[in-house]
């Protein structure tokens, strides 16, 4: 299930707690090269990465920088084939930024998450796997309704309007019985609430249940559509971005 070799650096603000894009980490026949975005100048709250203090240079390294290398799990640790099959890679082949993509990169340390884009092809499909959030809030009988999950069955995706806290917030539920299962993580709901709008079809299914992982890697979902380019996108430095 390989994907792009380019990542994105969410950033939530202590203040406001609003989630920014920050920046875009890429894969290149030189190494890596980070570069920070627009998200980075919205809040005077947002501070730059030790090393990386322009926010209107490219960075490039080698190596991948540090900011990202301690995110990942070492190939040493026993539990590194573990980590790897719940994030539904193989091992032979991976690269770094697949793993950040997958895993998120997430630390308790701080307030950064690592996510991959929906990408939409020439065609206007596209296909793109994400872990429902939200699981350690469900009820008892929704927890066994993730864990009674089987790849490939198709779930619903639900715009949760009246949401307090998250007015673009998307549910995901089960059916036969129905159940609410979580949410699609929030640096992907607006996405998503577009797509569900304007898509010629999008479906979703489970692409992965795993029991024994931790809450955050229990359930992959894996979401596919199709768009009308000629409507609702444009064509950009040879991808394609959402303009609804």
């Amino acid at each position: 299930m390989k994907e792009h070799n380019s990542v994105y650096l969410a950033w939530q603000s202590p203040k406001s707690r609003d989630w920014h894009v920050v920046g875009a980490l890429f894969e290149t026949n030189r190494g890596y090269e980070f570069r920070y975005t627009k998200g980075a100048l919205v809040s005077d709250k947002f501070v730059p990465f030790s090393g990386m203090d322009d926010l209107y240079k490219s960075y490039i390294s080698e190596e991948l920088f540090p900011l990202f290398r301690n995110r990942i799990l070492s190939n040493k640790r026993p539990e590194y084939p573990k980590f790897i099959k719940w994030l539904g890679l193989e091992q032979e082949g991976i690269t770094p930024v697949d793993i950040l993509a997958r895993s998120g990169a997430q630390r308790g340390t701080d307030q950064l998450q690592m996510f991959q884009k929906i990408s939409v092809s020439e065609t206007g499909d596209y296909e793109h796997y994400f872990f429902a959030h939200g699981l350690s809030h469900l009820t008892r009988s929704a927890n066994k309704r993730v864990e009674s999950l089987e790849k490939g069955e198709k779930l619903r995706l639900c715009l949760d309007c009246q949401n307090a806290y998250d007015q673009e917030a998307v549910l995901i539920r089960a059916d036969n019985p129905a159940e609410i299962l979580g949410y699609c993580p929030r640096y992907l709901a607006k996405d998503i609430s577009l797509l569900l709008k304007n898509s010629e079809y999008l479906d979703v299914f489970v692409e992965m249940s795993s029991e024994d992982a931790p809450t955050s890697y229990k359930l992959m979902c894996k979401v596919v559509g199709r768009v009308d380019l000629s409507k609702y996108c444009y064509k950009l430095d040879d991808e394609y971005e959402f303009t609804f």
